[in-house]
């Protein structure tokens, strides 16, 4: 927002930084409430710094019509919002945004005020049409600074599709001519410039606006378009002037071939360049796979029926990926991106060719890779979770290095294929989530087959035989003490972490800062790095959860904020999710032992039960397996802040009641709520017991 024109300055006005006045502009040459027919106004009010004001105005260009407005005041500022209804044309005027500032203190008295709105649409009477009007108070009542106005308007019904593409100009100075139907683009003053439809003298002008009511979901004026990105009304403009988004914004340098480049084709990436194409602006995404050791990049059909099933699905997905992206007009390019300078990228293809690009502003979601032991044989001898389903042959005995939840779901899934597997735990089942239901996860895998090897490391993996799947012996040591062990394997499966794909994409040419030992990119709350116009979204954040749900909402999030005008943030603490081993654990919130950190634990109160699924009890399966705990804050109505429960379909369960915890769910209100029998997700609407009572949570039936 801004003028139009080049204008000077006034003797004895200062500067605000916003084009000044010259004697093209209008002024507002009489005093507020004065009977005149020229202009006319209603007394203003003030309760609690907001006014309210209705009048009549006839501008300099002849517009006369009844003004209606809304603002609020501050020390030295009044802001408003308000329409000029104008009888002499068809349709009407409606202020996108005004702002009127004062030289000094203003005068609330009930017979100085006057509405933000209303002046403002008594300048926009001047311009005639639909544009951008400036005035100022020229002769203050006694005791008032003088004050200006600054306002922009559209005509309804509306602007077009890509208002950024076909622009109108904006009503030059007072007494210009109209201007012709079409798109045209005005002056600029400075390196700003506004632009400006007239639906109403376009020959589509109809179908323009309900083509634009489309695009942006919204139906009424003002509609609001800064540098290409979609505003909204006036209190999301006004929101985002509040929150720095506008000054960003306007700030924009349009000299690059691209808005955004998203380094990286995994969900948040895909997510974030699919949203920012949505809002209209260019993009491009780079995207490469570093084959593994084992020589796997893209999916192979091998494996079997089962193998093949699940190449062709992932492929689907692949295609499906690609045409969304063709279809949204995101440009893909298979190649590997490296920064070289500020704002500038070069993209390497598999070739070795090499291609240059520069953008505004880019986003690292290039994710994270398999990590590898780094002992003698692991990378010529040992897959990752990447290479599972891309084997040529049945894994046979297998050993699962790591604790991850990668580890106990591969080792799940082969185990319930009737291989022999075994996992070598370093420490800890699933670091990072409720250690309580870590160990019962454990337990259940053990009862059903799965071997742990607690306190032990491989040191060394040696190939005996070769074939397929062939011989492997692995050495191992006690992380406790000098105790060694060893075993032969027909397939060693490292799952102990993902190492994040930045340390060779030339960040430490532009300054941006990453974790040296983890790869992993520190940011704020908005997703932004140390480098402003740098982002980062998906597995490469340090200190969020590595989910790819998370990744798709933190994508489109960060793209709207971008070029939406939205101000949402992603929330990265209420987030459900489920390790999909044997027996389902899924979870939200806090852990036990992260609550305790956070709120103490005399702050909190911990419920929990056994259960026993109706349908396990007629196969005569265990009754003290499955698992529900809720972690309550006292301080807090018992509101739940930890959601956890182990059983069959966990991740059904879990979802529900992860929107619950969104809209504040509290201990009360499970209680009240009326459970479905007989489900396993009616255990919570029964909780009773606590940890703290020391009673017995077994089940005796159903």
């Amino acid at each position: 927002m801004g003028h139009p024109w080049e204008t000077k300055r006034s003797p004895g006005s200062p500067t605000v930084g916003t084009p000044l006045w010259d004697n093209n502009t209008m002024q507002l040459s009489t005093r507020p409430f004065a009977k005149s027919r020229r202009v006319r106004w209603a007394s203003g009010h003030w309760p609690r710094s907001h006014a309210l004001g209705v009048g009549r105005s006839q501008g300099r260009g002849g517009a006369n019509g009844g003004i209606r407005g809304r603002g609020g005041m501050d020390p030295g500022r009044i802001q408003g919002r308000g329409e000029l209804r104008n009888p002499s044309r068809r349709g009407s005027l409606s202020v996108v945004a005004c702002q009127a500032e004062s030289d000094g203190e203003l005068n609330r008295g009930p017979g100085t005020a006057i509405s933000a709105a209303a002046a403002a649409a008594a300048a926009l009477a001047g311009a005639d049409v639909a544009g951008a009007g400036e005035g100022r108070h020229s002769q203050p009542p006694a005791g008032q600074c003088p004050w200006r106005v600054r306002a922009v308007a559209t005509r309804t019904p509306g602007p077009p599709l890509r208002p950024w593409d076909q622009p109108l100009v904006l009503r030059g100075p007072r007494g210009a001519a109209a201007p012709p139907a079409g798109p045209h683009r005005g002056p600029s003053s400075g390196h700003l410039q506004q632009e400006l439809l007239s639906a109403q003298h376009a020959d589509n002008g109809a179908s323009v606006q309900e083509v634009l009511s489309e695009l942006t979901n919204q139906r009424t004026v003002p509609n609001i378009f800064v540098n290409k990105v979609h505003m909204g009304g006036c209190d999301r403009t006004f929101q985002a002037h509040q929150s720095g988004l506008l000054q960003k914004l306007l700030q924009d340098d349009p000299a690059y071939d691209y808005d955004l480049i998203v380094i990286g084709g995994g969900s948040g990436g895909l997510a974030c360049a699919q949203e920012a194409a949505i809002l209209g602006r260019k993009v491009l995404v780079l995207d490469f796979v570093v084959p593994s050791p084992q020589g796997t990049s893209w999916v192979k059909h091998n494996w079997g029926t089962m193998t093949e099933a699940v190449q062709n699905h992932i492929g689907s997905l692949n295609w499906g990926y690609r045409l969304s992206l063709r279809e949204k007009a995101v440009a893909y390019i298979n190649s590997y991106g490296e920064f070289v300078e500020h704002h500038k990228i070069k993209a390497t293809n598999g070739k070795g060719q090499e291609t240059c690009y520069t953008a505004a502003k880019f986003v690292i979601a290039t994710g994270e890779r398999p990590r590898y032991l780094g002992i003698q044989g692991d990378k010529e001898y040992c897959i990752t979770s990447d290479d599972l389903f891309s084997l040529p042959y049945c894994p046979g005995t297998t050993l699962v290095v790591g604790a991850s939840y990668v580890a106990l779901e591969c080792a799940g899934f082969l185990a319930g294929l009737g291989l022999d597997v075994t996992v070598m735990v370093r420490s800890v089942l699933l670091r990072g989530f409720d250690q309580e239901m870590a160990e019962r996860v454990g337990s259940y895998m053990e009862q059903h087959g799965v071997r742990f090897l607690r306190k032990f490391v491989p040191v060394e993996v040696q190939q005996l035989e070769k074939g397929s799947p062939g011989k492997l012996k692995v050495m191992a040591k006690s992380t406790e003490g000098p105790e060694t062990i060893e075993g032969v394997y027909n397939t060693v499966l490292l799952a102990i972490g993902r190492d994040s794909c930045t340390k060779k994409m030339g960040l430490e040419k532009i300054g941006v800062k990453i974790n040296e030992k983890s790869g992993k990119i520190p940011v704020n709350d908005v997703e932004q790095t140390n480098v402003p116009y740098v982002y980062a979204v998906g597995d490469v954040l340090e200190g969020k959860p590595e989910l790819t749900p998370i990744a798709v909402q933190a994508g489109k999030l960060l793209a709207r904020r971008l070029f939406g005008g939205r101000l949402e943030k992603c929330d990265y603490v209420n987030v459900p999710t489920v390790v999909f081993t044997p027996l389902e654990y899924g979870c939200c919130g806090y852990s036990e032992e992260r609550a305790i950190e956070v709120y103490q634990k005399e702050n909190l109160e911990v419920y929990h039960t056994l259960f026993w699924p109706l349908e396990w009890t007629v196969a005569c399966r265990d009754n003290n397996t499955c698992y529900a705990k809720i972690i309550c804050n006292k301080l807090d109505n018992d509101r739940v802040i930890g959601f956890h429960v182990l059983g069959p379909n966990a991740g059904e369960i879990i979802q529900g009641f992860a929107a619950a915890m969104k809209c504040g769910l509290t201990k009360q209100l499970l209680d009240d709520t009326i459970g479905i029998h007989p489900t396993c997700a009616e255990v919570f609407t029964t909780l009773q017991i606590t940890k703290a009572s020391g009673l017995d949570v077994t089940q005796k039936g159903c």
